[in-house]
């Protein structure tokens, strides 16, 4: 977006000349009637607020209208309303000596001509005029719109319907297109009257060659009325509001209406200036408030000056915290940026996103890994800064055991900086390696072994042992096997024992029973008193051999005898 802003100020020089129109030259009943009076470079007072003054103001060369132009002006009509009687802008080629004073605005018969007229009196039927303030175009002298001289309109003044005599500056523009033969009158940026026809043929016979000014008067009642030649400051940005470190593209659009401009001087308030009619881009390093300044000058050596204001926000600062975590833990991340933010992206480097000013976010992997945080303030200024964040590595948690009875050693497998905790049976056992502990009875008991590394990041490891005590076994003297389920069976009584070799012989040295293999439950193994298998053994004494293997994988050799009761 451009940003123009134009400006009327004072500005225009020796293109015109001032004519000074005596009373002996002006034949008018009563009064002395004063010229207009340049006030500046540019403007121009045509009437005072006095009756029957008429005002001239003329090129004092003459212009092809072969050629177009396009002319803006500010217009004062005075801050009576009611007032009269008004101004127009003329076309003749009479002389820079034309116009009257009274009631036809200055340019009453003046012929030929053609006169884009403010007129601000009603003078009803007589002139075909409309009740509020009106403009049209007219021909040959004439103020009467009920003539064939009348090109176009009446029409209000303003677009608004307000009355033109308001004590303000008004915008007039005329323009001339030769190739279309378009006259288009604009006032305050709308136009208002336009008008086709061969101006040069029809109303100048033929003769291109025409002066230009503006004429005013008063009759019984009066108005100050004032114009102004537009030299227009140009001056125009691309943007009004920026951040520090940014740049705005500078143009130029000025304008004078007599001549072109020549000269630029322009000063950014940054201690930066130009003479560039468009210096281009310029950079505000620094936030604040600037001026920036465009002075003109046309080629009549008037000036005028325009400014503008530039804001220029601070930049935000953007920083974060974050907790340090190890594998496979959320790590928290918190803004500490500074600025008025209200836009927060954080990027994880993991094509994972998101939003807010603090946000979790599991980093997958230990190592390094790049986060970026970008914010926007609420002017649109912007900020990027991007932290390494470390995740630290878990140990890997094993470990042996040695196991005697109830008696079992633990060893956990630890790097440097490693430490151990074991919990068994609900107690922990905190910097213990090797660890120690009897258990209080054979049977499966669960283990944890937690390693914690320096960085305190930590692994478990979960599992079960089975203890029991050092192999032992009993041999019985004597058993019943008579069917009432007590005592049938003759074996060893064995714990841990994991085979058994038994051979039973009878008084003669005949083998009555055998069993050789890994020790089965108990009801599943031993002699039932049969001769192998077979007849009922009789009653008496028997003897034995024994081979038990323990788990420790001694073998344990027994003899004896046993004696058979029915």
């Amino acid at each position: 977006m451009t940003f123009r802003f134009p400006f009327r100020a004072s500005a225009f020089c020796g293109a015109f000349m001032l004519l000074f129109m005596t009373q002996a030259e002006m034949s008018f009943a009563q009064g002395t009637y004063g010229d207009a009076v340049q006030l500046s470079c540019n403007c121009y007072r045509l009437t005072e607020e006095i009756g029957f003054q008429g005002g001239f103001v003329w090129s004092n060369g003459e212009i092809s209208l072969n050629n177009p132009f396009d002319y803006t002006f500010d217009v004062n009509l005075g801050d009576i309303p009611g007032g009269a009687d008004g101004i127009a802008f003329v076309l003749q080629p009479v002389g820079t000596g034309a116009g009257t004073a009274g009631g036809g605005l200055g340019y009453e018969g003046i012929v030929p001509s053609v006169a884009m007229a403010i007129d601000t009196y009603n003078n009803g039927a007589l002139h075909g005029d409309i009740v509020a303030d009106h403009v049209a175009i007219m021909a040959n002298g004439t103020v009467d719109h009920n003539t064939a001289d009348n090109l176009a309109g009446p029409t209000i003044a303003l677009v608004s319907g307000m009355d033109i005599e308001d004590g303000q500056w008004h915008l007039m523009r005329v323009s001339w297109d030769p190739i279309a033969m378009v006259i288009n009158f604009y006032m305050d940026g709308s136009l208002r009257v336009s008008y086709t026809g061969d101006i040069i043929t029809n109303i100048f016979l033929n003769d291109p060659m025409v002066y230009w000014g503006f004429t005013g008067s008063t009759g019984s009642l009066f108005n100050e009325q004032q114009f102004c030649f537009s030299i227009i400051p140009g001056l125009s940005a691309s943007e009004l509001d920026i951040c520090e470190g940014e740049t705005i593209d500078f143009n130029d659009d000025s304008y004078s209406a007599l001549g072109g401009v020549v000269s630029w001087d322009w000063t950014f308030g940054n201690g930066e200036s130009s003479t560039d009619q468009a210096p281009g881009e310029v950079e505000f390093s620094q936030a604040g408030t600037y001026w920036v300044t465009q002075t003109i000058v046309d080629v009549q050596g008037c000036d005028a000056s325009d400014s503008l204001q530039i804001t220029v926000h601070p930049n935000p600062t953007a920083s974060f915290t974050s907790t340090e975590v190890c594998e496979g833990e959320e790590t928290d991340f918190q803004s500490t940026s500074v600025g008025t933010v209200n836009e927060w992206a954080w990027d994880f480097g993991d094509g994972e996103t998101e939003t807010g000013s603090s946000t979790s976010h599991v980093l997958v992997g230990a190592g390094m890994h790049e986060v970026e945080l970008s914010i926007v303030t609420n002017q649109g200024c912007v900020d990027t800064v991007s932290n390494i964040i470390t995740v630290f590595e878990n140990p890997t948690a094993s470990a042996t055991e040695e196991i005697v009875s109830f008696n079992v050693t633990f060893s956990a497998n630890l790097l440097p900086g490693e430490d151990a905790e074991w919990i068994i049976l609900d107690t922990s056992y905190v910097g213990m390696n090797p660890f120690s502990y009897a258990f209080p009875d054979s049977g499966w008991y669960d283990v944890a072994l937690i390693v914690m590394n320096e960085n305190g990041c930590t692994d478990t490891l979960l599992y079960s042992i089975y203890v029991e005590g050092l192999p032992e076994y009993e041999m019985p003297n004597v058993f019943t096997p008579n069917g009432d389920d007590v005592n049938e069976l003759f074996q060893p009584y064995t714990y841990s024992m994991i085979e058994a070799n038994m051979k039973i012989f009878n008084r003669w040295g005949r083998p009555v029973y055998k069993y050789e293999g890994p020790i089965p439950p108990s009801n599943l193994w031993g002699w039932d008193g049969t001769v192998n298998g077979g007849a009922k053994a009789a009653t008496g004494t028997y003897y034995y051999v024994l081979n038990l293997k323990g788990i420790d994988g001694v073998d344990y050799l027994d003899q004896g005898t046993v004696t058979l009761l029915r």
